[in-house]
This record gives C-alpha cells, structure tokens and sequence, in this order.
C-alpha cells in the first residue's frame, strides 16, 4: 500500500450519517444472513447516492458516511433509502443528517458537523431520518416530504442543545420515485463477484505431519490476497474451519458470503510437490481457473505468486508489489515458519511448539526477517496472554520485531507489533498509530484485516467505543465465523458501557463454546454495570470454576462480592491472591481494583502505582474504563493519569 496525497479544502455539506437497527444481533445469531443483508445496503446506498449526487465517504462498520452538496437532495436520498429497504425485514436502518462546513482531507471529512450528524442519528427511530435545524431550513422543492419538530436534544460532545426534526414521507413521494426491488440487483454488484475464500489445501501425501505444510501454502496465497485493495477475502480462522466439511461449496459460500472459491492439494514426495488449485465461481456452478503444478520444492514461492496472479487476473484486480520480499535460501527454515504458524493458530496450547519453531528457522538462516517478526509476535502473545510478565515479555518482542526491520524494513508484521508494544507497553500512543499505517504500507505483507488502526486504540486512547465498535464490525465482515472478534465485540460494547448490546453478543458466544470463561466474566462485569451484584456473584463464580481460578476471574468474583455487600468472602479471596501474586502472575491492576471496590482507596492507588511501575497492559484502560469509576473524584487519580501519558483529543475521529 502506498501514501496518498494530502488534499484539504473546506466546503458547504449535508452529512448523513446512516445504521443497521439490531445488525450486532443478527451477527452472532446467522453470520451468512447479516453478510447478505450488509450487501444489500451497500447496493442501495451506492445507488441511491449517485442518483441524488451524494458521495459515498466510507463505511463504519453496518454504518456508512455520506455527504451531499444539498439538503434537499440529502433527505430526497434518505428518504429514498428506507423505501429501497422496507421489503428486507432485517434491513431496518436510522439516519441522521446535518448541514455544516467540513473539512475534506485525502478522501475523508472533518470538523464538527461530522460529529453532529453521527450523534443525531440514534435519536431517530427505526426506518426514519431525523435532522438537524440547518438542514430543515434549508429544504426546497421537497413535494412529497414533510418534517416534523421533535424537541431539543443535548447531544454527546455537542456544547448547544440542538433543534431536531423528523422527516415524513408521504405516498406521494412514494409514488414519485417508483422504487423496483430489480433496481437493487445484489447479485450482479461489483463487490459481490470480487469476493473469495481460499480453503485449506488437502493433504495427498500418506503423512498426517504434512498437514501444516498443506495449510501454510494455502495461508500464504490468502495473505498475498487479504491486501488487495478491491478484494474480499475471507480471514483464515473462518475459511479454514471448513476443512474437510461435507458442506458443499455452495453452502460454503452463502455462510461466508462469497461469490468464489479456492480449493486445492498437495502431494509431497522427498523435495517433490504435486499441487492442484481450482477457482471456481460458486453462484455460476463452474471452475473459472484449475492447474497442476508439478514442481521441486524450492520452486513453492515461484507456485504461490503464480496461482495468486491467475486469481487476480480472473477477478479483474491488482495485485501489489512484493518485489521486496526476500524468500528464504534454506527451505527447511521456510517449513520451520508454516510449522510455527500451524501451531501458533492451536492457541495456548500450541504457543511453545510454535516458538521452537521459529527459534530453529532463524537458527537454520539467521538472516530471515519474517521468521523473526514470528519470534516477536510468539513472545507477545505470551505476555498479552499473562503467560509472560509485561516487562521481559514485550522486551523480548521489541527485540525480535526491530531485528526484523533491521533485516528488511518492509515486513508489514514486524512494524504492526511495534505499534502493539508501544500501545500497551511503552504508552507512545502517537507512535503506535504511525507503526499502524506503515504495516498497511509496507510492501512485505501479513494477513491484513481491512483495518488499519488497532480498535483499542479507539477505545482506550480517544474513549471513542462506537468506533471501535465499528472497526471490529469490518473485520468480522472478512472473518464472521471468529469466536475471537466476536469475544472483542462484547468487550468493546462492555467498556463503551452498553451492557444489553454487550450480554447478547455474549450469550450467543457461550451458546457456541460454553466454557468460555472470559464470556462468563464479562458476563458478570456487565451486571456490575447494571448494578445488579448480586446476579454478578453468581456469573462469576461460574466463571471462576471454569477458568479453574486462573486469569481474571477471581478479580472479577472479588468486586462482585464487594458489591454484594459480602465483604468476608471478598477479603479472604483478596488474601488469597495476594499470597499467590508471584507464582500465577496476578497484576497489581487487579489487587487494586478489589481494594477500590472495598472502599479501601489508599490501597487502591498504593497497588495502582505498582501496577504502573508494572507494566500491567490492561492500566491503558484508566482513562475510559468504567471500572475506575470509584477513584475518579480523588485527586491521586489525575496523577496515574499523567503517568499514562495520554494525548489530548478534541475531535472524534471517522
């Protein structure tokens, strides 16, 4: 990916700001469903857009930002927009507009009437439109429309109460636009046919120890995809789920919501491959692209770049330029690195086999830069997973990522995880937002998700939830069947204090895995947040018993019972973690929460500050999190503040 030119230039706008009613739910509950229905309303917005010379801006998460020269012409398009969307009944939407000056600046808008539009657009109610006074003062020719005052609202970062209005549309202007469901042919999009999932490659050979060599060629062809600019690729901890489904590739594909397939196998004797690889378009019933390589193994690099062009070729789009990979002279250092990746993707479990992998690659050719940024990310997973204490844990990753860069500055992983360690690590926030953008312009790729800033950083360092709530909700469009981005959904809803929208995305995800026990935690953190401890107790303890004691859990159980007014039990668990702080890694952060939650604050911030000089990852959420509600009002806590370091921000971002 490359820089684009910096444009600014103020202009005159009506923003709209538009967004699925209940998208989250029908999320967890059918992935395939929610996929199909957010198609249907990127068609209809696009071409109701045009139509009405409004300019598509982006997408934020089910959300989408437009803007338009008029304000008539913006409420003729949102009204137009819920009449296109009425006969879908998951397809419910609440827009919101307003008429500013905005800022454009490299294809994106700025300034206050962005944030007034996003605001007034929950006010709304399911299918209508609601706008602003400058807006409604502005209408002209509007036959067919009608508006109606609301009331004054005082909206979130918004000095002055606002004026709003609701915009009626009459059967007149129904009858004016004539809207056809053929109009709106989902089907036949653009963005439809340009959409793949590549499955894992079977393994042909008499040898279940190939399997990861089988997975990593087909990994490595759909991170050379996921950074195709006008691609839709699905993430690998969905595609690969359907290893050796019996499902059809038809059903495969409506689940997924993609319009083509990649399938193929291995056979491996010695150094010698046999690969097969099918392209086929699943809505049309035909293979569009099938080849057989047979080849040596040191030709694999040569494969994989082959069968990614042809698929590129057939799907019209381009691929990037990878002329600054430098693959490994050693191939057993390569199978070392798609050996590590297979176990690395067993989770904990498989955390230590990967690193003796990766540690071996690098023995095998100390100067392979991608098998280092592996190294970096093993250790990080280790200290973000609480296996490693934060010091020695992110040091280790620092190390390892800067070698990397220091071998080869284009490896997109190595600069990703270097704005990771100064997030939850260093706390150079500006830093990690730069390492952020430079993976998603760096030339040596890794599986890009479609975002490029990390959605905790909305979260922690601007307070900005609904953004991170939306960043998550992208990545889930290239990754629906993710426990993993399902699991940050709720917290993100958690933190950002919407506890109802935060309990259902967790019930459907115990429902899937029911020994989740971070998903039974949260669980009991949300009816903190609804006040309800005593419902909170009980959902903890249930998460104690299935995280065996370990993690969060007992910290959870702690201030729950504190809440509960049944401090005996509190304390004695309190002890019991303070016995024990070195020998399973407890942080301060948590020790210091229980003692806020038991009304003891100058052992709150006594453990709080240890929990700085610490390290402990999660005191990036001090500024914003809802736990730390109790210290805000003592002035100890404006100090931990300063100690965060967080940067000023003034201006929400879209």
């Amino acid at each position: 990916m490359t820089n684009n030119t910096l444009i600014k230039k103020r202009q005159l706008a009506c923003i709209m700001f538009t967004d699925i009613v209940g998208f989250t739910s029908l999320m967890s509950k059918d992935e395939g469903l929610a996929l199909k229905t957010l198609d249907e309303n990127r068609v209809i917005h696009r071409a109701i857009l045009k139509k009405y010379d409004g300019e598509w801006i982006k997408e934020l998460g089910d959300g989408i930002l437009a803007t338009f020269s008029t304000a008539t012409d913006a409420v003729s398009a949102s009204s137009e927009i819920h009449i296109a969307t009425k006969s879908n009944p998951n397809l419910n939407l609440r827009i919101g507009l307003h008429l500013s000056e905005i800022i454009c600046e490299n294809g994106d808008v700025f300034g206050d009437g962005v944030n007034i539009a996003a605001r007034i657009e929950p006010t709304a109610p399911t299918g209508g439109t609601h706008i602003s006074q400058a807006v409604q003062s502005n209408l002209y020719n509007k036959k067919g429309i009608e508006t109606k005052f609301i009331g004054e609202f005082n909206l979130k970062n918004v000095k002055n109460d606002m004026k709003i209005y609701q915009v009626l549309v009459t059967d007149e202007f129904e009858s004016i636009v004539n809207i056809k469901k053929e109009d709106f042919n989902t089907n036949n999009t653009e963005t439809h046919k340009k959409s793949i999932a590549v499955m894992p490659f079977l393994n042909m050979t008499n040898d279940k120890d190939q399997e990861y060599f089988c997975e990593g060629i087909a990994e490595e062809i759909l991170i050379i995809l996921s950074n195709v600019k006008d691609l839709k690729i699905i993430g690998r901890s969905s595609s690969f789920q359907f290893k050796n489904s019996k499902l059809s590739q038809k059903e495969i594909s409506a689940i997924l919501n993609v319009n083509h397939i990649l399938d193929g196998s291995v056979r491996r004797s010695g150094n010698r491959l046999r690969i097969n690889a099918h392209l086929s378009n699943v809505q049309e019933d035909r293979q569009i692209w099938a080849e057989r390589y047979d080849r040596e193994l040191t030709d694999i690099f040569e494969i994989q770049d082959d069968i990614a062009s042809k698929i590129a070729k057939e799907l019209k789009v381009s691929l990037l330029d990878n002329s600054k990979k430098v693959n490994p002279v050693n191939m057993e250092a390569y199978e070392m690195l798609l050996k590590g990746r297979f176990y690395e993707e067993q989770f904990i479990q498989g955390f230590d086999k990967a690193l003796t992998c990766y540690t071996r690659a690098i023995e095998l050719e100390p100067d392979y830069a991608e098998a280092y940024a592996a190294l970096a990310n093993i250790h990080f997973l280790y200290t973000m997973y609480l296996i490693h204490p934060p010091r020695d844990g992110f040091r280790r990753a620092q190390h390892y990522a800067d070698k990397a860069l220091s071998i080869n500055n284009e490896i997109a992983e190595a600069h990703f995880l270097i704005g990771q360690i100064n997030f939850w690590y260093h706390w150079d926030f500006n830093t990690a937002k730069t390492q952020y953008i430079k993976a998603t312009q760096a030339s040596v790729p890794f599986y890009f998700s479609g975002v490029a800033i990390d959605p905790w950083y909305y979260a922690f360092v601007k307070g900005d939830f609904e953004s991170a709530v939306n960043a998550t909700l992208t990545i889930m469009e290239t990754n629906p069947l993710s426990f993993f981005y399902q699991f940050l959904l709720s917290c993100y809803y958690t933190w950002g204090r919407q506890p109802k929208k935060a309990r259902e995305v967790l019930n459907n995800l115990l429902i899937a895995i029911p020994r989740h026990s971070d998903a039974q935690r949260l669980l009991a953190y949300n009816s903190l947040l609804e006040n309800d401890s005593a419902r909170a107790v009980t959902e903890a303890r249930k998460a104690v018993e299935l995280a065996h004691g370990l993690g969060w859990s007992q910290i959870t159980l702690s201030i729950a019972l504190a809440q509960n007014k049944q401090t005996e039990e509190a304390y004695d668990l309190l002890n019991s973690l303070q016995s024990n702080l070195e020998q399973v890694n407890i942080s301060p952060l948590g020790i210091g929460l229980i003692y806020a939650y038991l009304n003891d604050f100058d052992n709150a911030f006594l453990y709080l500050n240890k929990a700085i000089k610490y390290k402990d990852i999660w005191m990036v959420s001090l500024k914003y999190g809802p736990e730390f509600d109790p210290l805000r009002k003592d002035p100890r806590f404006d100090t931990l503040l300063e100690q965060i370091g967080y940067p000023d921000y003034t201006q929400k971002d879209y």
